[in-house]
């Protein structure tokens, strides 16, 4: 119980954090994705972020039209939509990472190294006991 109301007032701190910026979470998290393993299909994008395809098409669509992404037909099917990462698309994710390193000084202030890596440890554990990559 402890780790979920920990993750739900973490998510809600990332999201008034990212608001100023004009950003959901969920579109800072695709962003991120997409600097980390771009150019990708609208599909993979929604299955990394746990996401129907309808809230990616929107999610999409609406970034396209902020200039945070570009949206292209897939060369490999002409059905899927890639998305890949702007210039613009990356100056905000910059900004956004100072916001998240701003959240994450005030998150673990007073835990000193050797318990956040601890923490880190057994949160990986747990996740690989849950299954996930």
């Amino acid at each position: 119980m402890l780790l979920h109301e920990t993750a739900a007032l973490m998510r809600r701190r990332f999201e008034a954090a990212a608001r100023p910026e004009g950003l959901t979470l969920m579109q800072w998290r695709a962003l991120a994705l997409l600097d980390r393993d771009g150019p990708l299909r609208q599909r993979a994008v929604g299955e990394a972020l746990e996401a129907s395809p309808m809230t990616i098409s929107d999610l999409a669509e609406r970034m396209a039209v902020a200039g945070l992404v570009r949206r292209a037909q897939d060369p490999d099917d002409s059905r899927a939509k890639t998305l890949e990462l702007t210039d613009d698309g990356r100056a905000k994710l910059e900004a956004m990472r100072r916001v998240s390193d701003r959240v994450f000084a005030d998150v673990f202030g007073g835990v000193d190294a050797r318990e956040a890596e601890a923490l880190r440890r057994g949160l990986v554990r747990i996740k690989q006991n849950l299954g996930a990559a």
